[in-house]
């Protein structure tokens, strides 16, 4: 029996629902608009919601809805009993499953209508990752979860994956012999093990100056965002605080969810993986020096309050690409 979360406060929408109380197909769950984001973000179980948006203020049915269309948990429906919303195939396009305008809530809404809801994505086929599809829509390989002991080598998972590269080493290398450089790196990959281990993350490929870092996949990567964009903000704190090198070291991020076989690290030579090709490929071919971006997929796990701060600048082999906004310091300030 698949369970629907109904977020309303609205008597016509809750007489609507009525009749979905006595099905065998659906539990109806109905819940209160204003816990909507606490219930959503976490609850792990499989379930499709349909959220009322009369229940909200102008500026609270704007956050709520960017909340909703931005996260790949789990399906939903829009329901509009006041007709507020102008471009309604504009939700689809964004991975909504249902549209209800309050020209259709009349009687009862019927089984049929919420099945056609639940099983809307549930058919489509998962094959090019350059696609923008649907952000709800389920890997073609399993979630790797958050539990590495049930991480299988052999086996392919979605993870979320990291590059990360400093910048500034390229201007040493004249300068400096080979020892030093491996000092920095040393350094380097201990900062990186520190800021990763929270986060369940591991160092999986090193490259000269960086590395590919796989964090588990459960459906979120708003962690991983949010320490990503404190790396880059904080590169001068970090520079003075955690490195001996009396310079400002810059390093380039790129992040992105695929798929890949899984192999421990050192025995990764024999991976083939369209996913690991990418990130590598937008790493070190098209991320600029000092930045952070972010393919479409990670962009939808961006919390709100750091929206702003990521601006659209185009595509890369397929993907949707975004970039932070790096921070302006005015020399003339004291």
């Amino acid at each position: 029996m698949t369970t629907i979360y109904l977020f309303s406060k609205n008597r016509k929408v809750l007489t609507f629902f009525n009749k979905l109380k006595r099905s065998r197909t659906f539990s109806l769950i109905v819940y209160n608009p204003s816990n909507y984001r606490k219930i959503l973000s976490k609850n792990n179980d499989q379930f499709f919601a349909y959220i009322d948006i009369s229940s909200f203020s102008a500026g609270e049915r704007s956050r709520a809805l960017a909340f909703i269309t931005r996260q790949r948990k789990f399906d939903y429906g829009i329901i509009d009993p006041d007709n507020r919303i102008d471009d309604p195939a504009s939700l689809f396009h964004k991975g909504a499953s249902d549209y209800i305008s309050g020209f259709f809530i009349k009687d009862s809404i019927t089984v049929n209508r919420v099945k056609n809801a639940v099983t809307f994505y549930a058919m489509d086929p998962i094959e090019e990752e350059g696609k923008n599809l649907p952000v709800n829509k389920i890997e073609a390989a399993e979630l790797s979860g958050r539990n590495w002991d049930l991480i299988k080598a052999g086996n392919s998972y979605s993870f979320i994956f990291m590059f990360i590269e400093i910048d500034i080493v390229q201007e040493w290398i004249s300068n400096s012999g080979k020892e030093h450089i491996d000092t920095v790196m040393n350094y380097f990959y201990k900062h990186l093990q520190t800021v990763i281990k929270p986060l369940n993350g591991r160092i999986w490929m090193k490259t000269n100056y960086g590395a590919l870092v796989l964090f588990p996949y459960a459906g979120s990567a708003t962690p991983v965002v949010i320490e990503a964009f404190k790396l880059i903000l904080n590169r001068l704190i970090i520079s003075a605080e955690v490195y001996p090198f009396k310079t400002i070291l810059s390093y380039k991020i790129a992040l992105d969810i695929g798929s890949t076989q899984y192999q421990i690290s050192g025995n990764t030579g024999s991976i083939v993986s369209d996913s690991v090709n990418y990130i590598f490929h937008l790493g070190s071919q098209y991320a600029e020096r000092g930045n952070l971006y972010l393919t479409n997929r990670i962009y939808t796990d961006i919390p709100p309050g750091l929206l702003d701060y990521f601006t659209l600048i185009g595509d890369f082999e397929g993907k949707t690409i975004h970039r932070m906004k790096l921070p302006v310091f005015n020399a003339d300030c004291h």
